[in-house]
């Protein structure tokens, strides 16, 4: 569980950069042509931020052997990742139709592999 807390968080850090460096390409992906739009750049931009921290938070932490720390930034990660699923759920049809499937099934994942790595750390021995 432990390596897939690593690979999650590793995987984040990716996502995060790409948003901050490409946003247009990265986040056509997920929200069609809107990527394109400067306006939509900065919100996308705010989005990689998001993750690259959240990733580099949890890598630390697992790497210092902090499990109270590691916990809760993946919960952070499952909380950020299930509010995408919302959001994805809640733009619906607005978004292209690959898009939203591979956003829900990434972020859908990715909310499952968080929750259980810090239910996983909560049940491990304490710090």
């Amino acid at each position: 569980m432990r390596l897939l807390a690593i690979a999650l968080s590793l995987n984040r850090i990716g996502f995060g950069l790409a948003y901050l460096v490409r946003p247009a390409q990265a986040g056509q992906g997920w929200i069609g042509r809107a990527a394109k739009d400067p306006a939509t750049q900065v919100f996308a931009r705010g989005h990689g931020a998001r993750d690259l921290a959240l990733g580099a938070g949890a890598l630390v932490a697992l790497a210092r052997g902090g499990k109270r720390a590691a916990r809760t930034w993946l919960v952070a990660q499952g909380i950020a990742d299930a509010v995408d699923v919302g959001s994805t759920l809640a733009a619906g049809r607005r978004l292209p139709a690959s898009g939203r499937r591979f956003a829900l099934a990434m972020a859908g994942a990715s909310t499952a592999v968080a929750t259980a790595a810090a239910l996983w750390l909560d049940r491990s021995a304490p710090d």
